[in-house]
């Protein structure tokens, strides 16, 4: 009897190790289903984009282009025309350390350090053939629980509450859009 007491002691310990550590690199976060599909970009390029676990990459060919940042956790992605000037968009929705990155804002204090969900926008740059980032968000409030594209130019966000949101691109973010 003892013995099993302490084997469940130890067990316990463990687990209050591990479970801490596992939450802190990101190991319970939401992953997307992988998927891979071929988006064509400015100029008639096409590149496979390709979502495995939680790294997502953008390719030529055999050739790697462009991956996903390795602190970034990305749970899905989409390709579309958010801005409406007539190049696709590569649209990224990401866990990441941090609401800010280096850019924070001057009257917030400290960075929060916990794990949070945003969008992430890039416009796919061909003399390099790479992806510069347009719009990052600050977290999201409420977080995402999926999304898609609704209409050429919006996006579907579901809410883990249950609540069907429309979105565009407004002058400088998304804007809600199915608010009267």
């Amino acid at each position: 009897m003892k013995k099993r007491i302490g084997w469940f002691l130890y067990a316990l310990l463990l687990a209050g190790v591990c479970l801490p550590l596992l939450w802190a690199r990101g190991m319970f976060l939401p992953r997307g289903a992988p998927h891979e599909e071929e988006v064509s970009f400015a100029e008639g390029t096409f590149l496979t984009l390709t979502l495995t676990g939680s790294r997502f990459t953008a390719a030529a060919g055999e050739k790697t282009l462009w991956q996903s940042a390795p602190g970034l956790h990305v749970q899905d992605y989409l390709a579309m025309d958010i801005d409406r000037d007539g190049s696709t968009e590569l649209l990224l929705l990401v866990w990441r350390r941090g609401n800010y990155g280096s850019s924070r804002p001057f009257w917030v204090k400290r960075n929060d350090t916990r794990w949070s969900q945003h969008i992430f926008i890039y416009d796919y740059d061909s003399p390099s053939g790479t992806f510069v980032p347009q719009w990052m968000s600050s977290q999201l409030r409420p977080e995402v629980a999926r999304w898609s594209v609704y209409s050429s130019d919006e996006l579907f966000i579901l809410t883990p509450d249950g609540d069907e949101t429309l979105w565009q691109w407004g002058q400088w973010g998304l804007v809600r859009t199915d608010m009267g």
